[in-house]
């Protein structure tokens, strides 16, 4: 029986010593409302991780930048930049006691093309599908304290992601669009360089991640917003990042981003020469 509790003890005590590296945390998606050919559409955003166990000095903020060009009628091309700072402790999971405290650093740029459908089909629903590819870094670094003495530890990579997304838009009228998205990503990394040691890299989920790509299904949910006589719209997204690997890898599981988007179509182009004519 001693031996038991002995066992769970020490279950215990390392599980309230971990603090999760996160390596991957779902993108605010661009989804895009284009129409016809030379339709443009700029937004930005900014936009959070929801965490349950979140303490008041840990942090995660976002700034993105989309945009979108029609190409033809049925073709667009999108491009989007995104900046991600974040800091989490011990407290930032179900145990209390690490005390590790991890800043990280992500940038990527995206870019991708796909297929919408004409209005002309269906004025109120569009169907999209769109995929590419984004390229960016990840950087972890690791403050902690173990028997009074500080350490740093980094853990760097180059990341790669690979993504199709399909996406289905409805506006049952005018000035409100909601957007459902189902995205699937393939997550590579490479030209990691970390002071780790070979046991904490297995600790942290973190020695495995150049095995295969890691692939996540992104499902994402939007609304926007217009107001008549503004130039602007309001959009607010959320989503959720699901992992499809049976080895486990540390990731944000949630997504929130809050935006203004402003588009530029021909019908617009058109009304002002009319107006000035």
């Amino acid at each position: 029986m001693r031996i038991f509790v002995l066992i769970f003890f020490v279950c215990v005590t390392l599980c309230a010593c971990y603090t999760p590296r996160y390596v991957y945390s779902p993108p605010t998606q661009n989804i895009p409302s284009v129409h016809k050919k030379n339709d443009l559409e700029f937004s930005s955003f900014y936009a959070v991780s929801v965490n349950a166990f979140k303490p008041k000095d840990n942090y995660n903020r976002v700034f993105v930048l989309h945009s979108a060009w029609a190409a033809s009628n049925h073709f667009a091309i999108i491009f989007s930049e995104s900046a991600r700072w974040e800091r989490n402790s011990g407290n930032d999971s179900y145990f209390s006691n690490d005390t590790s405290r991890l800043s990280y650093q992500q940038n990527y740029v995206e870019i991708g093309g796909g297929y919408f459908s004409s209005p002309k089909a269906n004025p109120k629903m569009q169907v999209q599908i769109f995929g590419g590819a984004a390229f960016g870094s990840s950087k972890i670094s690791d403050n902690y304290i173990s028997n009074n003495i500080t350490a740093n530890k980094y853990h760097n990579s180059y990341v790669t992601k690979i993504f199709i997304q399909p996406a289905l838009l409805y506006s049952p009228f005018k000035n409100f669009l909601t957007t459902l998205s189902s995205r699937f990503t393939a997550v590579i990394f490479t030209h990691i360089h970390s002071n780790y040691t070979a046991n904490e890299l297995d600790n942290y989920n973190l020695d495995s991640l150049t095995v295969s790509p890691v692939y996540f299904w992104e499902p994402a949910v939007s609304y926007t917003i217009g107001i008549k006589k503004l130039p602007i719209k309001f959009r607010i997204q959320g989503s959720i990042s699901v992992l499809l690997n049976r080895r486990f890898v540390e990731h944000r599981s949630s997504n929130v981003s809050f935006g203004i988007v402003s588009d530029f179509s021909q019908k617009k182009k058109a009304k002002a020469a009319s107006a000035k004519n």
